[in-house]
């Protein structure tokens, strides 16, 4: 059984169907949180692996990395992955 997410993460989540770059997943939840709470409750999400971070690729693809550096976040596309599909 999965914990509860509280109601920030949970709707972060829900906004990373699709792979989505840093700013628009700001401009998405900027009705429910600050950007720097949005920017922690993705890291939460990515450190326990409900949420993937890509390189995006010139030809509209991304590659997940090995390596995700917190300071650069701009430089990554999210998307949610198959464990954090169990909370929908």
């Amino acid at each position: 059984m999965n914990p509860e997410l509280d109601p920030v993460a949970q709707g972060v989540l829900e906004k990373l169907l699709f792979e989505e770059t840093f700013d628009h997943i700001l401009e998405e939840c900027k009705e429910i949180a600050a950007p720097n709470v949005i920017a922690d409750v993705l890291k939460y999400l990515i450190q326990h692996r409900l949420v993937v971070a890509k390189w995006p690729l010139s030809n509209k693809k991304s590659k997940s990395g090995f390596m995700y550096d917190t300071d650069r976040m701009n430089d990554y596309v999210y998307q949610v992955s198959t464990k954090g599909l169990d909370y929908f």
